[in-house]
């Protein structure tokens, strides 16, 4: 299938066909999923949520807990979070006054009184949840829910690391939203970001290097080479012979740089140790993770629909003391959500929206994250398996092999490169 821009209809290269429409367009569901702060469902009313593609009925049950069911009435297809809750624990549908608990189970038919022969024969459908530093998790698959560990990072089961949370939402679909991870495009996008202002302009990323799979959901990125961010050697400014200019244009951002050299000595004197299983790099089922020693950085792209993202930005802390804990409560209240989520990371929304995908694309050597992130999304959990008689996924497998034998022959021709 073509892919459109601007109204016209685009033959994909044969490295580059239509394979990535078999990545599911509303995520991956037999994964636990970040789905709302728990603070924010409250006791009296029942709260509508859409998430993979699915409408949920949150509410809270009688255990306290935050349930989720099925946002269509078993009865006659009722939206759920219109109803109430009319006793404490319990969701009633505001049409003919069926009331259920967080188990699912129709638990009284009000219209029709307390012998209505319904009562304990009917279900909603449940989604499991789970509730981890003030955030629920639901798990949206079929089958039975795996063990949270194997889809939630470690941090959030340990009982003294801090975990902040602030969630928007952005108006794409989220393949798209999760790649753009260890390419080339820090130096430009993020420029004049507040925190990037405290740096001068990295130097350019020819790519070459290669990522790593580590346990069949984390992509673990190529180690930087050693020195090339600072290299004595390199000029700050490059010269572009197509335009005949240099860029970046200017070095005036030298004048107050060396100020904040500090601040970035400061962050790896007590690095945030995390295990292999959950280091930086692409994570199943479409997050991401960065240690900058400090604390850890972590953003959760959930599928709304197919074009609608809601994204969870996490931030990990282990202060010792209690003046520690308040630092970190207003260091991150204060500044840093802002200039790290709201201003920084929020830059990468335009890579999103302003593109067409899937379309033509001409891979390059710094696009080696992306080439493997595409491999792994394709062996999750829910993907669809390989059939007799069908062979779109092998054919799909197989060109992302080639996509990667290109990639590995353009990086010998090339040499020793530096990666970011």
């Amino acid at each position: 299938m073509a892919a459109t821009v601007n109204g016209e209809s685009q033959e994909a290269s044969p490295m580059v066909s239509d394979w990535r429409n078999l990545i599911p367009a509303t995520g991956l569901k037999e994964y636990w999923h970040p789905a709302v702060r728990d603070k924010d469902v409250k006791a009296n009313k029942p709260q509508f949520l859409k998430m993979l593609g699915e409408d949920i009925c949150l509410f809270r049950g009688k255990s306290g807990n935050v349930a989720a069911l099925a946002n269509s009435c078993p009865h006659r297809g009722a939206k759920l979070c219109a109803g109430d809750i009319m006793f404490k624990g319990f969701v009633t549908c505001h049409y003919h006054a069926w009331t259920w608990d967080e188990n699912g189970e129709c638990v009284a038919i009000l219209s029709e009184g307390p012998e209505s022969p319904h009562v304990g024969r009917v279900h909603a459908r449940v989604y499991p949840t789970a509730t981890l530093k003030g955030v629920v998790f639901v798990w949206m698959g079929k089958g039975e829910p795996v063990p949270l560990e194997q889809s939630i990072p470690e941090e959030f089961f340990e009982e003294d690391t801090l975990v902040f949370n602030w969630p928007t939402v952005w108006p794409c679909n989220w393949r798209p939203g999760l790649e753009n991870v260890a390419d080339s495009h820090f130096r430009y996008v993020h420029r004049n970001s507040a925190l990037c202002l405290m740096r001068p302009i990295a130097p350019p990323s020819p790519g070459g290097a290669r990522a790593q799979i580590m346990n069949k959901h984390r992509l673990r990125p190529p180690a930087a080479v050693a020195g090339d961010r600072d290299a004595a050697d390199r000029p700050y400014q490059d010269y572009y012979p197509g335009v005949d200019a240099k860029w970046p244009k200017t070095k005036y951002r030298m004048l107050w740089t060396w100020i904040f050299d500090w601040s970035f000595k400061r962050k790896w004197r007590k690095p945030f140790k995390v295990s292999e299983e959950w280091g930086g790099g692409s994570h199943l089922p479409g997050f991401v993770r960065l240690n900058y020693g400090t604390h850890m950085y972590t953003r959760w792209a959930v599928p709304i629909d197919e074009n609608n993202t809601r994204f969870f930005y996490f931030h990990s802390a282990r202060p010792e003391t209690k003046l520690g804990k308040l630092y970190e409560w207003a260091h991150w209240n204060l500044f840093h959500n802002w200039a790290m989520n709201r201003n920084f990371s929020e830059q990468d929304r335009k890579g999103a929206l302003e593109a067409y995908w899937p379309a033509p694309e001409h891979l390059s050597l710094t696009d080696a994250q992306t080439i493997m992130w595409r491999r792994m999304l394709l062996t999750a959990r829910g993907v669809r398996p390989e059939r007799e008689g069908d062979t779109s996924i092998a054919a799909a497998r197989a060109e992302v092999a080639a996509a990667e034998e290109a990639h590995a022959k353009a990086t010998d021709a090339l040499g020793t490169v530096s990666w970011r």
